[in-house]
């Protein structure tokens, strides 16, 4: 059991990392940079050490097109479904309506300025972390697995993505971040259809552009 111990270690580490640097003033800038280079460079670290391929953490591979193209298909199922129910949930609970054009904030040079650190800082970043390294390393302990659209997924990506959702808390202490865990499970599954994290790097970035839109039309 202990190959099941070690990526829950290395992820304690890394959020204790995480949790001193946003709590010390003089570091609390430079923030994004330290969550971004934990994230990249700890599996990156041991894919070294133990002298794995990236292929390992679905890094790479001859599956990457075909990876990125199941999350564009997905996108455009679940994205319109999931705007509608945003409308609603916000004109319900807030009463907050949609109004055009985008609010003034969502000007182009902001939202290209967000659209590159969502995908530089935050996409990339947190699925080589969470899809590429976690989902990998509690995978080999998984026992039994049920198939889920095709795909057979056992408790490790419950786990990766219950950590994925706690793991936001340490930043930004509202519970409702939590809900970063739903997504997650799409996220989750891309990465097991194809062996690869391009769909989820993808998917992921554009649900972030997506809520970055949704917010912009809200009055």
């Amino acid at each position: 059991m202990k190959q099941c111990r070690t990526p829950l270690i290395v992820y304690i580490v890394v959020m204790l990392a995480i949790y001193a640097t946003n709590r010390l003033s003089p570091l609390k800038p430079s923030l994004g940079i330290v969550v971004a280079a934990l994230f990249l460079y700890t599996p990156v670290a041991f894919l070294l050490i133990k002298k794995r391929p990236p292929s390992l953490y679905g890094i790479g591979g001859k599956f990457m097109a075909r990876s990125v193209a199941r999350a564009l298909l997905l996108a455009a199922i679940v994205f319109p479904l999931y705007a509608a129910g945003f409308f609603v949930y916000m004109r319900h609970f807030y009463s907050l309506g949609v109004t055009f054009p985008l609010a003034p904030f969502a000007g182009a040079g902001h939202v290209l300025g967000f659209a590159l650190n969502g995908l530089l800082m935050v996409a990339i970043p947190e699925e080589v972390f969470y899809r590429g390294y976690m989902q990998a390393e509690m995978g080999r302990c998984d026992g039994r697995k049920i198939r889920v659209f095709g795909i057979k997924l056992g408790v490790s990506v419950l786990i990766t993505n219950a950590l994925f959702a706690a793991g936001h808390l340490i930043v930004i202490p509202d519970v409702r971040r939590l809900a970063v865990f739903f997504p997650g499970l799409a996220f989750s599954w891309l990465r097991e259809k194809d062996d690869n994290i391009a769909g989820p790097i993808v998917f992921h970035w554009l649900s972030n552009m997506l809520s970055f839109f949704l917010f912009s039309l809200l009055r």
